[in-house]
């Protein structure tokens, strides 16, 4: 394993475009074979930095160190065992693994433990010396299929699905209806980009600077409600992110920041009869988080928030991802960049 590696990652299965937009975001260039599953090529000696940067990546399920891959892969299991065993399995040398399988909008018919064994009977195929322990391996094989593409490699993690559970609205002191899920408050900081200071205009009970601040960023949060802010701050501190979070009370269509001031924003515009007021300026929420955020962004920055409506047109590209909530609610994922900046190059 030297030089350049292959990473396969698999995305939700709910928005995988927008999966792969973060994954790009976070990685660079990705060569999809399935709209869920994406191969990357990573330098081994930067292996380490980019699983930690796709842990981060809410949309993506796992990764995988890739060995052999095929597009349109047949139904018969044997076709998986003569394709395991068509590449080099030597790492696993003296050592026990065990093969897991996982077929992606049920394909193929075959079960995933006939999958699995197939599987295994190829690696052994190639590296006698190794052994199945099912309850301890050393080694977790795994095989993701699907009707386009399947790949065999070696599992490098999976996501755990409950690790946001202790940042829900239930374990903040301050708590507001319409506050962002920490899910979609740290998938708006990944899709911002940003890699030092962070502004969130509309910071409400403080959300998205509290997943800024975790992932190592300092966040701003501004709100014009007095009682917001206090609240944001308390829940800032109860989450420890009081050093690098901070909290103003101020209007977001007169920001009282320099111009160039902050690398990325990301926030949750507020909308409805909300969005209808207006503020001392003049502007309408719209208005202000382009016109005035553009501003306070360096050169190249993004902003990233979550809008109701399909995206608009206008201050530079955009790219929007609609993600429907309930009956005819929907609401998009939208990236949008300066004028002569890529809204979200590696999106595209």
């Amino acid at each position: 394993m030297k030089g350049v590696l292959p990473l396969c990652v698999v995305v939700s299965g709910a928005q995988p475009q927008l999966g792969v937009c973060e994954v790009r975001i976070s990685v660079g260039a990705l060569k999809l074979l399935d709209e869920r599953i994406g191969l990357a090529e990573i330098e081994e000696k930067a292996l380490g930095r980019a699983l930690h940067k796709l842990y981060e990546c809410i949309l993506l399920q796992e990764a995988i160190l890739a060995k052999v891959w095929c597009a349109d892969p047949p139904t018969e299991p044997s076709f998986y065992a003569e394709l395991a065993a068509s590449t080099d399995w030597s790492e696993l040398a003296g050592k026990s693994f065990a093969v897991t399988a996982r077929r992606l909008g049920g394909y193929p018919p075959a079960s995933s433990v006939d999958l699995a064994a197939a599987v295994a009977e190829g690696v052994l195929r190639r590296c006698s010396s190794s052994s199945v322990n099912l309850e301890r391996p050393d080694i977790k094989v795994r095989l993701v299929v699907s009707k386009k593409a399947a790949v065999i490699g070696i599992l490098l993690f999976r996501r755990r699905g409950d690790r946001f559970r202790f940042r829900s609205k239930r374990y903040k002191p301050f708590r507001h209806p319409a506050s962002l899920t920490p899910e979609d408050a740290k998938l708006l900081v990944n899709l911002s980009a940003c890699y030092r200071v962070l502004l969130d205009p509309f910071c409400g009970s403080g959300s998205v600077i509290i997943e800024a601040c975790l992932s190592g960023l300092e966040a701003v949060g501004l709100d014009v409600d007095r009682r917001a802010a206090r609240g944001a701050r308390d829940n800032l501190a109860a989450f420890s992110c009081d050093a690098r979070g901070h909290v103003v009370v101020g209007d977001a269509c007169t920001l009282p920041f320099r111009s160039n001031a902050f690398d990325a924003i990301a926030t949750n515009p507020p909308y409805g009869k909300s969005a209808q007021m207006r503020s001392a300026s003049g502007c309408s929420v719209d208005e202000c988080l382009l016109k005035e955020g553009f501003r306070v962004l360096k050169g190249e920055g993004r902003i990233a928030y979550i809008s109701p409506l399909s995206p608009r047109s206008g201050y530079g590209a955009a790219e929007g991802y609609v993600v429907r909530v309930h009956g005819g609610l929907a609401r998009a994922f939208v990236v949008r960049a300066k004028e002569g900046a890529r809204a979200c190059g590696s999106c595209s």
